[in-house]
C-alpha cells in the first residue's frame, strides 16, 4: 500500500512538472513572439509610435525669394507671420474641455469656434488651427497661456504693390507653394529648403528644456529680379483700364517689349485682381491672356504674307494690283471692310489701306506651303520660349488640313488664332531688322553679395532678311500716316504698326454674332526701333474697328514708355530707305 502510494505521488508530481513546463514553454514562446513582433515585423511602427509621444517634430519653413521688379522694388516677398497649433492630448490632460479651448481661440484667430472645436477633437499630437496671422494675435494667444496651445513663427506672402501686374507675378499657397504665375514656373527656385526642429518632451507633452535639441536651419530661397518697368506696367494697366471701359468692351490685354533685348517690360490685362483677395476673383481675372488666350490677329496678319512675298522675291512695295471690290476664291466670295470701285493700288498701298482683296492676291503668289512656313518662322503654333505657366501655342492647322478657302483667310488674319505675345513678336522681327529675339521675363537673380547676376542672353534666329524688314517697316509707317492706322501716331515719333479687327470665334463653332476683337501692334521710332506695344481689347461696343479703339490705346502706351525710357524723338528727315526689290 505503502509502495502503491508513493508511485502515484511521484506520478502526480510529474504531471505538475510538465504542465508547468507546457505553460513556461508557451509564455516563452509568446513573450519570444511579441520580442519578434516589436523589435523586427513592427519594428518601424512602435519606433514611429514612440517618436510622437516623446519627441516634438516640427518643421521650419524657408523664407520664400522674392520677385523683384527691374528697378529693385518688391512685388512678392514673404514677412514673419504667427501660426497657431496645438497639442490636443496635452489640451484633454490639462484640464480644459477641447469646447473650452475653441471658445476662447475664436474671435482671437478669426475663425468659427466649431470648425476649431472640429479639429482639436480630430487631431492626435499636432494640428494647425490658424496659419499666417499677424504678429500680434500671436503674441495675444501666447499671453492667453491655453494649455496645449503654442505659436510658431512662419513666413506669410505678401504683394506690396497689390494688383500691379498680378497675373504675371501669380500667388503662393498656404503651403509656400507657387500656384499660378511666375511663382508656379520659378517655384523651385524661389521655395527654398525647409529646415526641422526636433526635441524631446515628457509624457505629458511638455517639453523638456534641458534635453538636447535637434535644429536643421531652413535655407531660403532664391529672389529673382523681372525684366517689368514698374512705371510702364502701370500706366499701361490704367490705359487698358480706361480703354476698356471707354469702348465697353469685356477686357484688353497690353504689354511692351524692348527690341533690343527681348525683355518685357509691361504685360497688363484688365480685369485683374488683388493677390490678397484671390478668393474673389474670376478665372478670367486671374489669367495672363497677354499670353494664355488666343484671338484671330485679322488684318495684322497681313504682315506675315507681306513678309512671305517680299522676302520671296514674289512683289515689290511698288508695284500695281488692279483691286476690285469683292473676289472669289475656293467658292466663296471675299470682300473690302469699305465698298469701293474697281482700283489700282501698289503693294503698299494694300496694306497701308488693309485690302483684303489685294492681300489674297498676294497670297495667291506666295501659295500654301510659303504661307504656313513663315507663319511658323513667325512664331505661331508654339510657345515663345518663356515657359510660362499655360503660355498657349495658338491655333494653327497643318497645312494638310487646309481647306480651299484657308490660303485666303489665313492670309487676312481668320482661321488661325494666336496669343498677343505671338503677335508682337510678329512686329519685334521687324523692328529688330529681320531677327526673333526670344522674349523675355526674367533678368536675373540676386547673389549672396546682393549684385545681379545675369541671365543668360535671348535666343535669336533670322526670319526674314534686313531688307524685308526695312520695306515691311517703311510700308507699316503708311499705315499710321496714310492709312487705317492714324490714331497711333504719337507727337514727335514715327510710329509703325497695322490695325487688327476680326470676328470673335464662339466655342460653338462659328463665329459669335455681333462680338469682335480689336488690336493694333507696332512699334517706334519706326527709323531707329526702341518699343513694341500690342494691344488688344475683347469686344468694344458699339465701335469695334482696332484702328478707332486699339490704336489710340497703343498710342497712349507707346507716348509714355518712349518718354519714360528716354528714347530720342526722330528725326523729320531720317526715313528708312525702302530698297527698289526685297529677297
Amino acid at each position: 500500500m505503502v509502495g502503491l502510494r508513493r508511485a502515484l505521488a511521484r506520478a502526480h508530481s510529474s504531471r505538475r512538472v510538465r504542465s508547468v513546463l507546457l505553460v513556461y514553454l508557451v509564455v516563452t514562446i509568446a513573450m519570444g513572439w511579441r520580442l519578434v513582433d516589436v523589435q523586427v515585423i513592427n519594428a518601424d511602427d512602435y519606433r514611429a509610435l514612440a517618436d510622437r509621444q516623446s519627441q516634438l517634430d516640427l518643421e521650419l519653413p524657408a523664407q520664400r525669394g522674392k520677385l523683384y521688379d527691374r528697378g529693385g522694388e518688391p512685388l512678392a516677398m514673404s514677412l514673419d507671420a504667427a501660426t497657431i497649433y496645438a497639442d490636443p492630448q496635452l489640451v484633454r490632460d490639462s484640464g480644459w474641455t477641447t469646447a473650452q479651448v475653441a471658445a476662447a481661440l475664436a474671435p482671437v484667430v478669426n475663425r468659427p469656434r466649431r470648425q476649431l472645436h472640429r479639429d482639436l477633437v480630430a487631431g492626435d499630437r499636432f494640428v494647425y488651427l490658424a496659419r499666417q496671422r499677424s504678429r500680434a494675435v500671436g503674441e495675444k494667444v501666447l499671453r492667453m497661456e491655453v494649455p496645449g496651445v503654442n505659436v510658431l513663427s512662419e513666413p506669410r506672402r505678401t504683394y506690396p504693390a497689390g494688383s500691379l501686374a498680378a497675373q504675371v507675378v501669380g500667388f503662393a499657397g498656404v503651403d509656400h507653394e507657387g500656384l499660378s504665375g511666375l511663382e508656379l514656373q520659378y517655384n523651385e527656385a524661389l521655395k527654398g529648403e525647409s529646415g526641422r526642429l526636433r526635441q524631446e518632451r515628457a509624457p505629458g507633452g511638455l517639453t523638456i528644456s534641458n534635453a538636447p535639441r535637434e535644429i536643421v536651419p531652413a535655407h531660403p530661397g532664391t529672389d529673382l529680379v523681372l525684366t517689368l518697368d514698374r512705371q510702364i506696367q502701370y500706366t499701361a494697366e490704367r490705359v487698358l483700364d480706361e480703354a476698356v471701359e471707354r469702348y465697353n468692351a469685356i477686357g484688353g490685354s497690353a504689354l511692351v517689349l524692348d527690341v533690343d533685348s527681348g525683355e518685357l517690360l509691361a504685360i497688363a490685362s484688365v480685369p485683374n485682381f488683388d493677390p490678397a483677395k484671390i478668393s474673389a476673383a474670376s478665372g478670367y481675372a486671374r489669367r495672363n491672356r497677354a499670353l494664355t488666350d488666343v484671338f484671330e490677329p485679322g488684318s495684322v496678319n497681313k504682315v506675315i504674307t507681306a513678309s512671305a512675298a517680299l522676302e520671296e522675291g514674289l512683289v515689290g512695295p511698288e508695284e500695281m494690283f488692279v483691286v476690285p471690290d469683292t473676289y472669289r476664291y475656293g467658292g466663296t466670295e471675299f470682300h473690302d471692310s469699305d465698298r469701293h470701285r474697281t482700283k489700282r493700288m501698289s503693294f503698299a498701298e494694300i496694306i497701308g489701306q488693309s485690302s483684303n482683296i489685294g492681300t489674297i492676291k498676294v497670297a495667291e503668289r506666295v501659295g500654301e506651303e510659303r504661307l504656313n512656313d513663315y507663319l511658323h518662322r513667325f512664331g505661331y503654333g508654339q510657345t515663345s520660349g518663356l515657359g510660362y505657366p499655360g503660355e498657349s501655342a495658338g491655333l494653327l492647322p497643318p497645312v494638310e488640313a487646309w481647306s480651299a478657302t484657308s490660303l485666303p483667310t489665313i492670309a487676312i488674319g481668320q482661321g488661325v488664332a494666336a496669343t498677343l505675345l505671338q503677335v508682337a513678336d510678329v512686329f519685334e522681327v521687324v523692328a529688330s531688322g529681320g531677327e526673333w529675339v526670344e522674349p523675355r521675363l526674367i533678368r536675373g537673380s540676386v547673389a549672396d553679395d546682393g549684385r545681379l547676376r545675369p541671365a543668360s542672353l535671348a535666343e535669336r534666329r533670322r526670319v526674314v532678311s534686313a531688307g524685308t524688314a526695312a520695306a515691311l517697316a517703311e510700308m507699316l509707317t503708311g499705315v499710321v500716316e496714310h492709312g487705317t492706322g492714324g490714331e497711333a501716331a504719337v507727337d514727335g515719333y514715327r510710329v509703325a504698326g497695322k490695325t487688327g479687327t476680326a470676328q470673335k470665334a464662339s466655342e460653338r463653332g462659328g463665329y459669335e454674332d455681333g462680338a469682335y476683337v480689336a488690336s493694333f501692334a507696332g512699334f517706334a521710332p519706326a527709323e531707329d526701333p526702341a518699343l513694341v506695344v500690342a494691344v488688344m481689347l475683347d469686344e468694344p461696343r458699339p465701335v469695334y474697328y482696332g484702328g478707332l479703339t486699339a490704336a489710340p490705346t497703343f498710342a497712349q502706351i507707346m507716348e509714355f514708355a518712349l518718354g519714360h525710357r528716354r528714347v530720342p524723338p526722330s528725326d523729320p528727315s531720317a526715313r528708312r530707305a525702302t530698297p527698289p526689290t526685297a529677297g
